[in-house]
């Protein structure tokens, strides 16, 4: 059946919904191929260990998508993890639903919701593509870390090509640790952060970094482990817990979106400090981060 859908899916959400919104956000800051999120739906690459495949996914009705294997062979497995990418994507309706419910008592979280009414807080598919993307996107800009990762995933074939558009995906971490230290570098990485990916792939692949196991870490536990993780500070530890772990909670708050968002939203005279940063969110806990989601797309709606 490769090539050719097989089954389809369907997902319904009880919380709010909105699609486009959602979808806007992805387009923006998740993939840099634009026609990853034209025509109606949207289309990601995932791997295993029988190679990379594509997934699309589309609206159904007002609060519902549906999810399909487009291009590669169907397994059980393989219909497992995409429930996993959609669930992952679009997030639990019970939390949302309660972010919703405090935020409508919070004079600025209650103007941002109702702007962005049915906006999901978008989470990544694994732990091993969250932590390997942040620390592709540490200190370069969003252009520079899209070319490295397109690069990379061209290096290691988790490339799909599907009516007549080329899909790329993360690399599954048995290909990355696969690579040379030179051929990481030929990517666009520099030697530290090569080493960093390599060593993240390792505990990744030896189970010392189980996603299921810490699935059931506290959320302040979670974040003691991953920043024992070379390559892995304090924003990154924030950002797998705010999109890995869902814990409603993280907020990273060295987040340079995050600072410029409160600077036009606060009208600010410059940029917040760390610390400042912290004040002004202070007011959001126990949701810092869905109100710290919200606050991003803030910059997406002024394009």
């Amino acid at each position: 059946m490769t090539g050719e859908p097989f089954m389809e899916l369907i997902f319904s959400f009880s919380a709010p919904f909105d699609w486009h919104k959602t979808i806007r956000y992805i387009g923006r800051y998740e993939n840099d191929q634009t026609h990853a999120v034209e025509g109606g739906c949207y289309r990601q690459v995932l791997g295993d260990e029988g190679g990379y495949f594509l997934v699309e996914i589309a609206p159904y009705g007002e609060q519902a998508v549906t999810a399909s294997i487009v291009h590669g062979n169907v397994s059980k497995s393989r219909l497992l993890l995409v429930k996993k990418l959609v669930e992952r994507t679009f997030g639990p309706d019970e939390v949302l639903l309660e972010f919703y419910q405090f935020a409508s008592k919070h004079n600025y979280l209650s103007s941002l919701i109702e702007r962005f009414y049915g906006l999901r807080v978008v989470g990544v598919v694994s732990l091993w593509e969250c932590l390997g993307w942040s620390i592709i996107g540490q200190q370069v800009s969003v252009a520079s870390a899209f070319a490295t990762r397109s690069r990379l995933a061209h290096f290691t074939n988790a490339v799909v090509e599907f009516d007549g558009k080329e899909y790329t995906g993360f690399p599954v971490p048995e290909a990355v640790l696969a690579m040379s230290l030179d051929e990481l570098k030929s990517c666009g990485f520099s030697k530290p952060k090569a080493e960093y990916l390599q060593g993240l792939a390792s505990e990744i692949i030896l189970q010392h970094l189980n996603e299921e196991e810490i699935s059931r870490y506290s959320p302040a536990d979670l974040r003691r482990r991953l920043l024992e993780i070379r390559g892995i500070g304090p924003w990154s530890a924030d950002y797998a817990g705010m999109r890995i772990h869902n814990n409603p909670d993280a907020c990273p708050l060295e987040d340079i979106g995050l600072r410029n968002a409160l600077r036009n939203e606060l009208k600010l005279p410059h940029q917040p400090t760390i610390a400042e940063t912290e004040r002004l969110t202070a007011s959001w806990q126990p949701f810092r981060s869905y109100a710290t989601f919200y606050i991003w797309f803030t910059l997406i709606d002024s394009l």
